[in-house]
């Protein structure tokens, strides 16, 4: 009786970063990281780029969540950092602030 050998790539939690990781490296070229000429342009429906919005969107979220080197642009892209200065209601009533 054969019996399962107690090895890394056996287990979920190793095949799904190794995807991760090759879904990441194929979105990163898709974008034009790591290569000598930009993207070229290509015409898509509203409904192809809600698609793909989600996608990277699910794939960056998963490459931080595995440790991945991603880069800050993307990060910043998918999460966009806060403002730093929130914007107020600023109404001039006429008095002294203080």
């Amino acid at each position: 009786m054969a019996t399962k050998k107690n090895i890394p790539s056996n287990h979920p939690d190793y095949r799904r970063r190794q995807k991760v990781a090759k879904e990441l490296a194929e979105l990163l070229l898709d974008l034009g990281y790591g290569s000598l000429f930009p993207p070229t342009g290509l015409v898509m429906t509203e409904k192809a780029r809600k698609r793909w919005g989600t996608k990277m969107t699910r794939i960056v979220q998963q490459a931080i969540e595995f440790g991945c080197a991603v880069p800050q642009a993307l990060v910043d892209e998918v999460n966009p950092p806060p403002e730093p200065n929130p914007p107020t209601n600023y109404v001039d009533d006429g008095k002294a602030p203080f």
